[in-house]
């Protein structure tokens, strides 16, 4: 399958989604705008430096979540190594916080990036409504964003892989 085959594929499911469900929300493509989160070691870190080439998809999620919860438990079974390096979860959280939620995501999602957001700077840059929320990134630009999940979060999974690969 062409890359363009993928995110052809990728298109028509985010529509069946949105026909669907209405969750997916139309995006006017703009640069991913400038904000600062902290790694769970405690170091700011820029939305610049989140920012792989390529596609990459930024999810943020809080611990009181269920739906978070619920979409990362899913996830689980999806993810290969070449999927987790294009993955950053961000927290809606305190650093300690969130360090304990991602200890408990992070130990079957290897290579994944996760950051807090502690004092809401990526959720006000980034123009979100709820959690979770998942914005596909391709070199430094949104692209799409969904924000809630379905009751069956399954229903993402190819939607997610034809972004990824």
């Amino acid at each position: 399958m062409t890359k363009y085959s993928r995110w052809r594929a990728a298109v028509v499911t985010t529509f069946s989604v949105t026909v669907a469900a209405g969750l997916v929300q139309a995006v006017e493509q703009r640069p991913l705008p400038a904000f600062s989160v902290v790694s769970l070691e405690g170091a700011a870190t820029s939305s610049g430096q989140l920012a792989a080439p390529g596609q990459w998809l930024c999810i943020y999620v809080t611990p009181t979540s269920p739906a978070s919860v619920r979409l990362l438990k899913a996830m689980k079974g999806w993810e290969s190594p070449a999927m987790a390096q294009r993955v950053v979860v961000v927290v809606g959280a305190p650093v300690e916080a969130a360090t304990a939620f991602a200890a408990g995501q992070a130990q079957e999602f290897p290579g994944v990036r996760w950051y807090a957001d502690p004092r809401g700077e990526a959720w006000k840059a980034l123009r979100l409504t709820g959690t979770p929320y998942l914005l596909g990134v391709r070199d430094a630009r949104i692209i799409w964003s969904l924000a809630g999940v379905l009751n069956d979060p399954t229903t993402l999974e190819s939607v997610i892989r034809s972004w990824l690969m």
